[in-house]
């Protein structure tokens, strides 16, 4: 029976090839958009989950309750004062990345390379990690000055097949210190939230005298391993012993106001290292982070994606079912069962369900890099085993039955009288489900147009915003500490090029990855009695400002002929309110260390997401010297970048010319914003298309189902535009519908993302008149084909078996 079943299918789907095609394609549509946001969600959920020890490897944080944000970032001492005093903790190391470490060679050899992705770390680190090593050992060596990791990629790179370990590396062109590679690690996952290819041993490393037991400078990321029987939640209460024993004196003895209030306001929590890619929404610490809200919220829209498949597919299955009536009542005379009906269909569901699945795994396979280029990931299908495939088309015969089943039900209930009249008029449809089904998918359709417009807007409103500083044509030259003391020379020269306006030597730039130091200021005599503002402090040349084009809105640059303005300090507006004095300028403020005097103030310019608010920003003359950024002439780019990578290769021939544009920088602190529109858009599209081929196969139906009542309106005289009126406003009023229903949802969905942004766009009733444009413009588009093509037909041909 079931090999009737598939034949009389077939011969259907045969004979009817224009209406299955557009069922399979809908279907596989939805089926790939599901695959590939299902290998999206695995990737974003498996972050850190590949350490063996993961239940028991923690992050430590500082919470800063008044602020509501949290830290990460410890003194030296932390990681040792915490294994050494609590006997829950199995072991601690440390991590911190090294952003001036950027150009690499063999000792060998003598053309130097640009690499990123250094970090100093502790031998415990490695084992609390478990990073697997495939060449060399650490254990014995990793302890030493001067010794280094290098990944399998890394190692592939410099030394082809020839082994490393032992060999030597010279960093940033300095060859009085040889890094020995003690051994090669196996590259980090694309799911790590940390992510190195050179992992310097911390052993000997003091970056000055006394650094290792110092309490002022909180540098590290501080990671440890509890005892499997330890308490989480009462280790982080017995954490506040270490600011009591250790902060606070630090505090008190570099003077500073309130420090029992510091204290008071602060608390350190572990963070488990499963949580860290997904759960850092208030963490400040500089990782490129998911965001588990919206996370959900596209998990949420490809379930939508693939229901508005299974409805469509429903929906044109009842359409058609009910012009096969005859077919039904035929078989019905002649003693079929009902079983056996409901049988039938459901055969030839499974078997659109099943050709859906295999265009759809081919559709995603062909769509995975289009999305792993929009969402900067690096996503793989898993190798096919003999369980995924059957549990593939389990899944497919699963949906075959739930796409099926209402349909071969409701068939199966037909009297055979009523299904045997007449395969033109068929049975008295359940239109207002039917109508119901269309009115959901064009609810989600609309839903996320509003999220893409809304997405695009912001997305501009980020891009045109007055940031406080000029982006665009500013050249950021990396690895320039390569030069040593010619840097200045070679500043010089770019400057006397025609297409260069200025040139300026700083590590410190407004945009993600560059050098960041922060520190708490006073004015001057006043330490003990006020709390200290806490602002970036960076070091720049005295070319710093017009480079960049921040505007200052009181007292002076900086003057290279002024010798005194070594000591002299540029606060930003909201740095000089928050010193609250009437005339700023003149003024002397200290950080406990060192004293600046004030000479001029700046507009604030934003140097981190727009997700965050302004905060204070202070410039003094210092030593920054591993980038140049140069503005450049407009009508000139290319002429720029060629004149300057001349002067580069004369000075520098053993030394890649790198280089970024600092709007591309910016741009890129915002990709998960693009990223977000451009996944919006194609679920928009995606949708869209889905319920389109709904909709003109309905509307065929339609106007099929009516054509002999069309045909008698033509006779009486009624004209195209009536009869193409007539099938076209059913449908526009469920467009209307949907659009009713669609507007709060998606105003509800946009404002909750809008919320994570300190700078944001207002959601205006434009955006959602757009967006019912769009859908009834295409629901017109989609059904006026069809319903034209009624209009003009011969009412004779439709009245002729009548």
């Amino acid at each position: 029976m079931f090999k009737n079943y598939l034949k009389i299918s077939l011969r259907h789907i045969w004979k009817h090839k224009g209406l299955s095609l557009i069922k399979i394609v809908g279907l596989a549509m939805g089926i790939s958009a599901f695959l590939l946001l299902a290998l999206y969600l695995k990737h974003e959920l498996s972050y850190d989950n590949f350490y063996p020890d993961k239940d028991r490897i923690y992050r430590v944080t500082t919470k800063y309750l008044e602020e509501g944000f949290y830290g990460v970032d410890y003194p030296a001492p932390f990681s040792k004062v915490l294994v050494n005093n609590f006997p829950e903790v199995e072991a601690t190391g440390r991590f911190m990345p090294i952003s001036w470490f950027n150009q690499i060679r063999p000792s060998n050899q003598q053309e130097n390379y640009f690499e990123e992705g250094f970090a100093y770390v502790d031998l415990d680190l490695l084992s609390i990690l478990d990073i697997p090593i495939v060449r060399g050992t650490y254990e014995n060596t990793m302890g030493e000055p001067n010794t280094i990791l290098i990944s399998e990629s890394k190692a592939h790179k410099y030394f082809s097949n020839t082994n490393p370990v032992g060999q030597k590396l010279v960093i940033n062109n300095n060859e009085e210190i040889l890094y020995n590679i003690a051994g090669v690690f196996k590259d980090f996952p694309t799911n790590s939230h940390l992510d190195a290819d050179f992992l310097v041993s911390l052993g000997g490393v003091e970056f000055w005298p006394g650094e290792q037991e110092y309490w002022g400078a909180n540098m590290y990321d501080v990671y440890l391993k509890l005892d499997p029987r330890a308490n989480v939640n009462g280790f982080n209460d017995k954490l506040s012993n270490i600011t009591t024993k250790y902060f606070l004196p630090s505090w008190i003895e570099r003077d500073f106001s309130n420090p029992q209030d510091i204290a008071n306001n602060i608390k350190h929590e572990l963070q488990p290292i499963e949580e860290i890619y997904l759960g850092s929404e208030a963490i400040r610490d500089n990782l490129p982070h998911g965001n588990k809200q919206m996370l959900w919220l596209f998990a949420f829209s490809g379930l939508l994606i693939i229901l508005i498949a299974c409805i469509n597919f429903i929906n044109l299955s009842t359409a058609r079912y009910t012009i096969r009536s005859k077919e039904i009542g035929l078989r019905r005379v002649i003693g079929a069962s009902k079983k056996q009906v409901v049988s039938q269909f459901l055969v030839e569901s499974i078997l659109f369900s099943i050709l859906s699945l295999l265009i759809g795994v081919l559709l995603a396979y062909a769509l995975l890099p289009f999305v792993n280029g929009i969402m900067a990931k690096s996503l793989e299908f898993p190798n096919w085993t003999i369980g995924g495939i059957s549990i593939l088309f389990a899944s497919a015969i699963f949906l075959g039955i739930i796409t099926g089943l209402y349909p071969s039900l409701y068939l199966s209930k037909l009297k055979m009288g009523s299904s045997g009249k007449s395969n033109s008029t068929g049975v008295k449809v359940n239109i207002s489900f039917r109508n119901s089904l269309v009115v959901f998918q064009f609810v989600v359709s609309i839903v996320l147009i509003i999220c893409t417009i809304v997405v695009y807007r912001q997305m501009k409103f980020v891009s045109d915003k007055n940031l406080g500083f000029d982006k665009e044509q500013v050249l950021a030259i990396k690895g320039t500490d390569g030069l040593g003391p010619r840097i200045s020379t070679f500043k010089e020269r770019i400057l006397r090029l025609n297409e260069v306006n200025n040139a300026s030597i700083s590590d410190y730039l407004p945009v993600e990855g560059a050098r960041r130091y922060s520190d708490s200021f006073w004015k001057q005599g006043r330490q003990s009695m006020e709390q200290g503002i806490n602002s970036q402090i960076w070091s720049v040349d005295h070319d710093y400002v017009p480079t960049l084009g921040i505007t200052m809105v009181e007292g002076r640059n900086f003057n290279e002929k002024l010798v005194s303005d070594s000591t002299a300090i540029l606060v930003s507006k909201t740095f000089s309110e928050k010193l609250g004095v009437d005339n700023v300028i003149g003024t002397r403020i200290t950080n406990k260390e060192k004293s600046w005097k004030v000479i001029g103030v700046f507009e604030d310019f934003h140097f981190e997401s727009l997700k965050h608010q302004i905060s204070s920003s202070a410039l003094i003359l210092g030593q920054s010297n591993s980038m140049i950024s140069v503005k450049m002439e407009a009508s000139n780019l290319e002429s720029a970048l060629s004149s300057i990578k001349e002067v580069w290769d004369v000075m520098n021939p053993t030394f890649q010319f790198r280089y970024d544009f600092l709007d591309e920088r910016f741009v890129a602190m915002h990709k998960e914003i693009e990223g977000t529109g451009k996944l919006f858009n194609a679920f928009a599209i995606l949708a869209i298309a889905i319920a389109c081929l709904g909709l003109f196969s309905l509307t065929t139906f339609i106007a099929e189902r009516r054509r002999k009542e069309i045909g008698i309106r033509k006779v009486l005289g009624a004209s195209v535009t009536s009869v193409t009126a007539l099938i076209s406003k059913e449908f526009l009023g469920l467009v209307l519908i949907a659009i009713t229903i669609a507007v709060p949802i998606g105003g509800y969905i946009m404002n909750r993302w809008l919320e994570d942004f300190a700078y944001r766009i207002n959601l205006k009733w434009s955006i959602f008149f757009m967006a019912g444009c769009i859908a009834i413009l295409i629901a017109l588009m989609t059904i006026m084909y069809q319903s034209v093509k009624t209009a003009l037909s011969n009412p004779v041909t439709s009245l002729r078996t009548e």
